[in-house]
């Protein structure tokens, strides 16, 4: 198999096991072994291999195990450093984003778009459609973050929004009150008030993050 061949395929398996974890069919602590993903997805151990290296790096896998991998389970540590993470990054590009004028009708218009989606798919409340609105979820605060237009920032918070909603998908919290604080975001922009989205993005955040450490907390007292 030419090394072209092997990444495309090693690519495509990383693609396909990272959309199984965020959608909640690999829950935390799941084992991963090279042979049952092989067998399962008719490739051969080695692209799946690779895989599973990119999702360690991801901070979605954890290995050292002595067969394989397994999803990473997130403790109330890790909640805590991510949501400190994303507090620090996702302020300071409404700031940033604000200050280069790249708050635009463009970026409201698709931003009101993704929130409206976002909504839609929470009111189905099934499994699937959580998994869908978080991804209308991620989109809406990676547009937030890209408006600064820095890459590597983008792409570190891409990696840290992938974990918190990993986390999330397996310890399911109440979802009713994430559209009007997303509107809220949304409003501020809307009325060109740095300091007015910043506060809402800010109570956002801060909730979220805190109920996400409730659930943390009530899953290992089980």
């Amino acid at each position: 198999m030419s090394n072209v061949i092997r990444a495309t395929l090693s690519e495509q398996v990383h693609q396909e096991l990272r959309a199984r974890i965020l959608g909640g069919l690999l829950p935390g602590g799941h084992r991963l072994l090279p042979e049952e993903l092989a067998n399962d997805l008719a490739i051969s151990q080695t692209p799946v291999k690779e895989a599973l290296l990119r999702l360690e790096a991801d901070g979605l896998v954890v290995s050292g195990l002595r067969k394989g991998a397994a999803v990473r389970r997130f403790t109330l540590k890790d909640v805590e450093e991510l949501y400190e993470a994303r507090i620090f990054v996702e302020l300071a590009s409404i700031e940033a984003a604000f200050a280069r004028g790249a708050v635009t009708p463009a970026l409201l218009a698709d931003l009101s778009q993704t929130l409206e989606q976002h909504a839609f798919h929470l009111a189905r409340d099934t499994m699937t459609d959580l998994t869908t609105a978080l991804a209308f979820d991620r989109k809406f605060h990676q547009k937030l973050v890209e408006a600064r237009d820095n890459a590597v920032i983008a792409g570190w918070h891409q990696r840290i929004l992938a974990q918190t909603h990993t986390a999330y998908v397996y310890l399911v919290n109440d979802t009713s009150r994430v559209y009007g604080e997303h509107r809220d975001i949304l409003d501020g922009l809307k009325a060109g008030s740095v300091t007015q989205a910043r506060a809402a993005l800010e109570r956002h955040l801060q909730r979220s993050g805190q109920a996400l450490l409730d659930n943390v907390r009530r899953a290992a007292a089980l």
